[in-house]
Parts: structure tokens; C-alpha cells; sequence
């Protein structure tokens, strides 16, 4: 896969165990994705343990790999055409049928046009498409097209399942496509960074953390530190920082769930304006790029800087000959309100990890 577009893709794919390879180790980007096959992803992707949900499983071993997710599908009475009839599990799924699961997956019952309609609106159709119409409901979709829609749910924070209504929901809900922008968030989209970028600026006192600030200074600006965590932290009011064996900050850590109400009027924020506690997914993802999005409330982004001083995004996923080269910023985001409560800096992928 090295010259392939969707490499990256499919590292993602692979390390969030979202999918593998066949038992050769092909993964077959190109080939045109199954029913039986884009469940086992789906549902591998929002957190399920699919029993025997491979052709070399140790469980159940006379049982076909595809039982498991298509009695999770009835379970969750998400629509499918292989769930009576054996013979369509192996056949290609049509882009209207993933419309209709994954719509299924948001909790409404939509089938037809009207799941199509749904997902555009909510902007979960992963096509420019402004309308059904449009949207070319009959086409098949290849296995890195399948993962790249996943990818698009966990944009937005819709990696979760629930089970579909019995009853169709009142299409009075769907909505109004009047308008409605047809972006398609790029797969892995990155921002170029500078060494201010890794500051924490703490509005209301007019303070910034920056690198290389010895422990003495922050400790007179911001009273001495109370002791340190598990991470080998040291715990101030406002904020957790690290300092390597010169003293010097090399590392910093923020979040939202004190019950200290002492710093009501402060804001604390990254250099690009992340907010603690108010920012959105959303709005990390249009400072930073997408190309940190692993789903499931975690964003992290490695850089590496070059010669001219920037700092550039690099993919975790390939071979990095030096971790202390690699700073690393992350946002943990709430799953329920998709706003940021936890931030994390640091300046060596080996202090990340």
C-alpha cells in the first residue's frame, strides 16, 4: 500500500482495529466491499466485540464468521438483506444500504432516500452530494471507501450505536437539504505549526506557559507546585507541567473537571485557540486539521520540525528514528457534547507515550 491514497487510511483503520487483512495479509483497498464485510468494520469501529468475526477464529470454530455480526445487526434491528439470506452476506452492499445502516446506527428509523436525506443533513453522507438524487444510492463502494465514511463519522463525533425504532420516525424530522454545504472533511488533513503553537495561554491574568521557562519562574508567577502525579507531573492550581532534569518545561497538561471554583474568570487555551471546556471537535479540527481524529473523543496530532523552523505533521504510524525529535499535542473530547475538557502538550513522542 505505500503508493496508495489511502495508506494512511488504512493505518488508521488498522491500529483502532477497525479492520485487517485477509489471511494472506492483503488488505484489497480496491476490492468492492461486502455486506457480511462492512459490518464487521462498522461495528468493529464503534466498539463492539464481534465473536468469531474472522475466518481463523478460535471460537465457535464450525460457525461461519459472519453469524456474529448478523445477530448483532437483528439485535440492534439494523437493516440487512444477508441477515435470512446466506448467499447476500458475500455480495457487494450498496451505498444506499450503508446509508440505511448507519443512519440506523443514529438512532432513527429511516429506509430509502429519507436515510439518505438524514445523513446529508447531519453531514455523515461522506459524498458532495446536495440531494438522494444526487447521491448515487445503486453504486457499490470500495473497502478503502467504506473506512474512508467511518473516518467521516468520527469527524463528528458519531462513532456509537444504538438500536433502530421499530416504528419509521416522522419524517417531519428529516432535514431541509435547502442550502445544505456539501464538504467532505479531508481524510487527514494537517496545519504547519510554530514553537508559540505549544504555549498555553491563560486569559485573565495575562500569562503564557511557553517551553523552556524554568520551574523557578512558574513557580514564583504561579505559587510552587503541590506535589506531583502519576505522570510525573507537577500539580499547579491552574495547570499540570513537566520540566526535564535541566528544570526547564518541556510538557504541559490542562482540563476541565475541577470542582475548584477559585478561577472562574480565567480561560486557559492553546496558541491557536482551543478553548478548555468550551471548544468543540469541530473547532480542533479546523485549527489543527483532521489528521489527528482517532475517534471515540481522542485527537492527537505528532509534528517534527524542519529546517525552516515550522513544525510539520507526521503519521504515527510510520518508522520515526527519533522520538525526542516529535512534539505531540492531544484534546480528549466528551463523547456526549463533543466539547474538549482534557489538553495535552508535550515535546517528545517518548514523553507522550
Amino acid at each position: 500500500m505505500n503508493e496508495h491514497w489511502a495508506k494512511r487510511l488504512f493505518q488508521w483503520g488498522i491500529s483502532s482495529n477497525i479492520i485487517n487483512g485477509y489471511t494472506n495479509f492483503n488488505l484489497k483497498p480496491d476490492h468492492v466491499i461486502t455486506e457480511a464485510e462492512f459490518l464487521k468494520m462498522f461495528y468493529r469501529a464503534v466498539g463492539l466485540a464481534i465473536p468469531n468475526a474472522s475466518a481463523n477464529s478460535a471460537y465457535l470454530p464450525s460457525e461461519n464468521w459472519t453469524e456474529g455480526l448478523y445477530r448483532t445487526a437483528k439485535l440492534y434491528n439494523h437493516p440487512t438483506i444477508g441477515e435470512n439470506n446466506f448467499a447476500m452476506r458475500m455480495k457487494p452492499i450498496t451505498k444506499l444500504r450503508v446509508a440505511e445502516i448507519i443512519s440506523a446506527s443514529q438512532g432513527v428509523h429511516f429506509t430509502g432516500h429519507y436515510a439518505v436525506t438524514y445523513l446529508i443533513g447531519q453531514g455523515l453522507a461522506n459524498s458532495k452530494a446536495t440531494s438522494p438524487q444526487q447521491f448515487d444510492g445503486e453504486s457499490t463502494l470500495s473497502r478503502a471507501e467504506a473506512l474512508q465514511w467511518i473516518r467521516q463519522l468520527a469527524f463528528h463525533g458519531k462513532l456509537k450505536i444504538e438500536q433502530r425504532p421499530k416504528i419509521p420516525t416522522d419524517l417531519s424530522l428529516l432535514p431541509d437539504l435547502v442550502g445544505t454545504p456539501s464538504e467532505v472533511i479531508p481524510d487527514f488533513s494537517t496545519v504547519s505549526l510554530t514553537d508559540e503553537d505549544f504555549n498555553l495561554v491563560i486569559q485573565g491574568n495575562s500569562s503564557e506557559l511557553r517551553f523552556g521557562d524554568s520551574k523557578k519562574s512558574i513557580d514564583e508567577q504561579f505559587g510552587k507546585s503541590t506535589g506531583k502525579n502519576i505522570f510525573d507531573y507537577d500539580n499547579y492550581p491552574l495547570f499540570n507541567a513537566h520540566f526535564n532534569q535541566s528544570g526547564e518545561l518541556d510538557g504541559w497538561s490542562i482540563y476541565s473537571y475541577t470542582d475548584d471554583s477559585t478561577y472562574t474568570d480565567i480561560s486557559l487555551l492553546t496558541k491557536k485557540g482551543i478553548v478548555l471546556g468550551k471548544s468543540t471537535l469541530f473547532d480542533v479540527i479546523n485549527q489543527y486539521g483532521s489528521a489527528g481524529v482517532r475517534g471515540h473523543g481522542i485527537v492527537e496530532y505528532y509534528y517534527k520540525k524542519m529546517n525552516d523552523g515550522t513544525y510539520q505533521d507526521i503519521s504515527i504510524y510510520d518508522p520515526i528514528p527519533n522520538m525526542e525529535d516529535v512534539r505531540m499535542i492531544a484534546f480528549i473530547v466528551d463523547d456526549e457534547t463533543q466539547i474538549v475538557f482534557d489538553i495535552i502538550v508535550t515535546s517528545s513522542l517518548k514523553d507522550a507515550f
